[in-house]
């Protein structure tokens, strides 16, 4: 009976994304209807229409500076993988955004149901364990980002938590039944982590933490480690050569759309209005009004229209403009890195409270708003949690656990701190912090592990 219970908890868990295809889809349907993945927001639409025409990795369309050439295309405002990945859906089910964003839903589903197998193969969850997975992963934020098509979160999401699954075999070699296994789940969480950094740059401190970890807890090898040290080289030389080819100033390894988020993190009209409006409003509008109905001038930044050579030169003026208003204004800040260390770890409030620069968004149902409001304090409360286990253990014999652990996190929420961040930033990392507690504390292996 004992076996049979257990049986069907570790069916349940392995499950669980692929369940939860069914309200994203009901999301997507909703949200996408008629659009067309040349439509898709944040700059992906145009590289994926250059792709699909072209071949191309490129966008021409709505440059976000005024270059001087007013023909040329940029190259590297995105990373690659959301746009590569969108246009070779398109030619296998068509063009329409609902198809292309499911089947998306259902490759990184499937991704998470298999590194779920394998832990349910090499451990006993708890039925605590299966609970917490679901409560988070079925929160609203939680599906709601993992449908999006037109952000990164809506892959992240997936493999944040298949990270934390991978990563859990170096952080515990006890977990594997083989030194195999943990070799193969070590590469995994490579391999992850090299991928969420070509979605997002945000993920490269994760990167490194991954590449760190290894190195010295998977005991590869020299034939894994090469394999390592190549699956990681590559595509950033492949990066380089792109961006090498595409602009004036050589290789960059990064996206050339950092050096204006970074100046969104530091000047005074971004102090004077986050996290209540969206920071993007800063280019397009001179006044913002607050929550309380304080309105706030924004500055005029007519130089943004001076024309620049390439994206990089563009990405290079703001950076500066960042670096000197730091220098400038230490105190000022200091202010603003607190205010984003409270949106990153303790803000159960949707943000940004709205888009616009003057007028209300919309307003979710009741109901909705509440169970947001809800989700959040629990994952709140569970990453706190997971963080104080991690500090009592640091004086345990499971320092290196909680050291290893701590420093992921630590890579994982600092560029949402030092540069800024907003609510569906941060879901993706809650999520990953519930599995890394689940993979650290409510788990226990099988059998006994090969060291």
């Amino acid at each position: 009976m004992r076996d049979g219970r257990a049986r069907l908890l570790a069916i349940a868990i392995v499950v669980m994304p692929l369940i939860a295809l069914v309200p994203k889809y009901l999301l997507i349907r909703h949200a996408l209807a008629g659009q067309e993945i040349e439509q898709t927001g944040f700059g992906f639409g145009d590289y994926v229409g250059n792709l699909l025409r072209s071949g191309q990795l490129r966008t021409c369309a709505n440059p976000p500076f005024n270059p001087c050439q007013p023909d040329r295309c940029l190259y590297a405002t995105r990373m690659p993988v959301v746009p590569l990945l969108y246009a070779g859906l398109a030619h296998l089910v068509g063009d329409q955004s609902i198809p292309i964003d499911t089947v998306k839903c259902i490759l990184t589903a499937l991704l998470l149901a298999g590194m779920l197998c394998v832990l349910v193969r090499d451990t006993r969850l708890s039925p605590a364990a299966a609970v917490l997975l679901y409560l988070l992963y079925f929160g609203p934020q939680a599906l709601k980002h993992g449908a999006a098509p037109e952000y990164e979160e809506g892959l992240l999401l997936d493999l944040e938590l298949s990270l934390a699954i991978a990563v859990s075999y170096l952080l515990r070699p006890e977990l594997a039944a083989t030194h195999a296994r943990r070799i193969a789940m070590g590469f995994m969480a490579l391999a992850i982590a090299v991928l969420m950094y070509f979605i997002k740059t945000t993920a490269l401190l994760i990167l490194l933490v991954v590449i760190v970890l290894f190195g010295l807890r998977a005991r590869a090898g020299w034939r894994w480690n090469l394999a390592a040290a190549t699956l990681v080289a590559v595509p950033f030389i492949a990066w380089g050569m792109h961006t090498a080819a595409t602009s004036s100033t050589g290789v960059h390894l990064s996206s050339s759309w950092n050096g204006e988020n970074l100046f969104r993190g530091y000047n005074s009209d971004s102090l004077a209005i986050y996290p209540q409006v969206s920071l993007d409003r800063i280019f397009d509008s001179r006044r913002a009004v607050l929550a309380d109905g304080t309105s706030v001038p924004l500055g005029d930044y007519a130089e943004q229209q001076q024309c620049f050579a390439d994206e990089w030169a563009w990405s290079e003026s703001y950076s500066r403009r960042a670096t000197a208003w730091l220098h400038g204004h230490p105190l000022e800040a200091f202010q603003f890195n607190l205010r984003k260390l409270w949106v990153a770890l303790v803000e159960i409030r949707h943000t940004p409270y709205r888009v616009g620069a003057t007028e209300r968004d919309p307003e979710y149902p009741r109901g909705v708003a509440v169970a947001m409001v809800a989700w959040m304090i629990l994952a709140r409360l569970v990453f706190f949690y997971l963080v104080l286990r991690l500090c009592s253990d640091l004086a345990r014999a499971r320092r290196g656990l909680a050291l290893w652990t701590l420093a992921l996190l630590a890579a994982g929420f600092a560029p949402y701190v030092i540069v800024f961040g907003y609510q569906r930033h941060v879901v993706p990392l809650l999520i990953m912090a519930g599995g890394l507690l689940v993979t650290c504390y409510f788990i226990t292996p099988r059998r006994t592990a090969v060291t």
